[in-house]
């Protein structure tokens, strides 16, 4: 299921943005996956917000592009995986064709070996359609790359917390005391400190030390 996280879901718009303006596609759509490789987090941009949801909910279920690409951790489109079987899919007739959504090319990101996401460019026009070719897939695999590198460099964070939280943990997390936090983050050593209590309260822990290891397991 995907979790609303809007911090992160704000990081991830910039992102696909620059995907999207690079590509030339007609819609984008940024998800990094769970440890199941399950769309965890994302957004899409370029549809309507009812398509987003009916992707969400209904799509993902039964999206064999998606799949296909989970499976062989290589990218793939609606031509190269289905040619035309694609407008006979469940996903074409319940979803995509609903919103003139024509096809679309699922590209891998990865952290290392771990497929750590997908990276979605969809077409709505016939040219951008007929870019859905393995020649296209491999023009579009660098905007793919480009995108997986920037993930890397967006800061951890852990969706239960809010912004000001997920700082104060972070660089708790590389050792800075409380006076150096709060200089870094231009506020006072006492919210500093209730951030803390609250942080430990969060994670179920006692002090610091054992805050910090526990918000280095679960951001992501």
């Amino acid at each position: 299921m995907v979790e609303r996280d809007y911090q992160r879901e704000k990081d991830l718009a910039q992102v696909a943005e620059l995907a999207l303006r690079a590509s030339g596609m007609d819609s984008v759509g940024l998800y990094v996956f769970d440890a199941r490789m399950h769309p965890k987090t994302g957004v899409i941009l370029g549809m309507p917000d009812a398509f987003s949801r009916a992707y969400e909910v209904t799509g993902m279920r039964i999206d064999p592009v998606l799949d296909h690409m989970r499976r062989t951790g290589a990218p793939c489109s609606t031509v190269t995986c289905l040619g035309e079987r694609w407008t006979d899919s469940q996903l074409y007739r319940r979803v995509s064709g609903r919103f003139g959504l024509t096809g679309f090319a699922t590209l891998p990101l990865y952290r290392a070996d771990d497929l750590a996401g997908i990276l979605y460019l969809g077409a709505q026009t016939g040219d951008n359609a007929r870019r859905l070719t393995p020649e296209g897939l491999c023009a579009m695999s660098p905007h793919a790359t480009r995108a997986s590198t920037k993930l890397l460099s967006l800061p951890r964070r852990d969706h239960r917390l809010s912004g000001r939280q997920n700082d104060i943990a972070r660089l708790a997390a590389r050792g800075l005391s409380n006076a150096q936090i709060a200089e870094e983050l231009g506020t006072g050593e006492a919210a500093v400190r209730k951030h803390l209590k609250a942080l430990n309260r969060v994670f179920g822990t006692s002090n610091r030390t054992a805050m910090a290891a526990a918000w280095r397991e679960t951001a992501s």
